[in-house]
């Protein structure tokens, strides 16, 4: 898929990976190459040690690519260019649920009072009101990843990596999570890089899915999710659609797994 350089925000091309071992170097990715448009969600699946983690971590900032080129826009110079959300919650213990999600803005040093309003709508969209002054101990798994999130969007990134965010927690708090990710993306347009293993969580959330191989990671395909929004995860398991991109990423992941 082309585009031109004003209609991507991310492009990869030729990416690759490689650690460094006493033993035997590993090749973690190669020849990684896709382009995400402004505005995006897009999700990333594949078999475990595929390399899924590695390339998030790599469009974070956090590894150093060993080959190829990562590209990102970044439009507003005055905003963070992006923001993650791990798998474990990453909220600081010391902190209530206020400061958790302010810790961002006072590091941006904006003035108080815009502080205290985005803090305040924050909380307010992940349905915390009640807790603003807990500590994350008295929290369960699913709110102290809600706060985790509302951290990432207050900052107000560009972009949003969320490498598998929700697979620590039980079914009903996953699909409320989720549902929750999906309705402040839909107000705010981030791009989103998701990382999961679950087909069904792809296909609910994203725009496209690139499916990866198995180690070394490349990306093997990607599909087109044009299941209508906003979306329900009822609605979208009873499509016609969503059974025929299930079998197809399945297909492609079964073989991998083999």
């Amino acid at each position: 898929m082309s585009m031109d350089q004003a209609d991507y925000k991310i492009k990869i091309d030729s990416l690759g990976k490689e650690f460094e071992s006493p033993r035997k170097n590993v090749i973690a990715i190669e020849n990684v190459s896709l382009e995400i448009k402004q505005g995006e969600f897009v999700c990333i699946v594949g078999p475990s040690g595929c390399g899924k983690t590695t390339l998030l971590r790599i469009l974070g900032g956090f590894e150093e690519k060993s080959t190829g080129t990562v590209s990102i826009i970044h439009k507003d110079s005055e905003k963070p260019l992006k923001s993650t959300v791990f798998q474990e919650d990453s909220i600081f213990p010391w902190m209530t649920v206020r400061k958790n999600i302010a810790y961002g803005l006072k590091i941006r040093k904006l003035p108080r009072k815009e502080i205290k309003k985005i803090t305040d709508h924050y909380i307010e969209k992940i349905g915390l009101a009640k807790f603003a002054e807990s500590y994350p101990h008295q929290l369960s798994g699913g709110m102290k990843q809600r706060v985790s999130i509302a951290r990432a969007f207050a900052i107000d990134p560009e972009i949003l990596l969320m490498d598998e965010p929700f697979s620590n927690l039980d079914e009903q708090n996953r699909f409320k999570l989720q549902k929750e990710l999906l309705r402040i993306w839909e107000e705010t347009n981030k791009t989103v890089v998701f990382i999961t293993h679950s087909i069904d969580e792809a296909i609910f959330l994203s725009d496209r899915v690139f499916v990866m191989s198995s180690h070394p990671g490349t990306i093997s395909a990607s599909f087109l999710v044009d299941i209508p929004r906003p979306r329900t995860i009822e609605k979208v398991r009873q499509s016609e659609r969503f059974q025929q991109l299930f079998g197809e990423i399945w297909g492609l992941l079964k073989s991998e797994v083999m």
